[in-house]
């Protein structure tokens, strides 16, 4: 699954080794990393696999919460609505509370999370509980998993490489200019050839193009993090009640 990606900017990797970024890819998960001479991705059925395999990894950044709330939504959602602004900040979804984790079916989640917090858990929402949970699974039953994995959002990272608070992107992820954008802003930190070379090189049965670009971004935030130069919403990380920082990193 793995395939070399030649870099356009030279001896820029050598700030990315050993920093990984990964979003969810159909049933699965989409890493891309600095490696061999280039960019590299992989395809993961699991969060236990894709960490296995990137354990000595200095940060893993990746699309999901990770904190999670016992009731009410979290300030780290919020905090992210409000930095992408416009249209794309509705693509914060409310992380669930974690009292539904467990939950088999979308009417079980929506009824239990109304019991809970007063607010139902829809149809989208529940599509992604089983990812939150690998994740949930891996980092409450790993210490060296907590060590290196953070939570990213990549609307906010896109925003902040579009210039910061309310510069949240116009163009939907999945359209053509929306496609266009995000690759011109990753252009600049990874070079446009080697990002369009990544984005050439998987198959698109084993991950769309917006999901290439979303883990690219999230391969660009785990390195601000790694150097010490990334910042987090809300800016005052505060633990979930099982010790998880419940934070956007960006």
């Amino acid at each position: 699954l793995r395939r070399p990606v030649t870099s356009a900017r030279g001896g820029s990797m050598e700030q990315f080794k050993g920093c990984v970024g990964v979003d969810g890819a159909g049933s699965g998960w989409i890493a891309a990393w600095w490696g061999g001479g280039g960019l590299v991705h992989a395809l993961y059925p699991d969060a236990q696999r894709l960490f296995h395999t990137h354990r000595t990894a200095r940060v893993i950044a990746v699309d999901i919460p990770i904190g999670l709330c016992e009731q009410g939504g979290r300030p780290a959602d919020r905090e992210a609505r409000s930095f992408v602004g416009g249209k794309r900040a509705s693509s914060v979804f409310s992380t669930p509370v974690r009292g539904i984790l467990d939950a088999g079916s979308q009417p079980e989640a929506s009824r239990r999370h109304r019991e809970i917090d007063g607010r139902g858990f829809g149809a989208h929402s529940f599509a992604i509980l089983p990812k939150i949970r690998q994740w949930d699974q891996l980092l409450q039953g790993d210490v060296d998993a907590r060590q290196r994995v953070r939570e990213i959002h990549p609307e906010v990272s896109f925003a902040a490489l579009n210039g910061g608070a309310g510069r949240g992107l116009v163009d939907g992820k999945r359209t053509f200019a929306g496609a266009e954008v995000r690759v011109s802003l990753l252009a600049g930190i990874f070079g446009r050839d080697a990002v369009m070379e990544l984005v050439r090189a998987v198959p698109a049965r084993q991950a769309a193009t917006d999901d290439i670009l979303d883990a690219l971004a999230a391969l660009w935030s785990a390195e601000r993090i790694a150097g010490g130069r990334a910042r987090s919403l809300p800016a005052q990380v505060e633990p979930d009640t099982t010790g998880l920082p419940a934070a956007i990193w960006y």
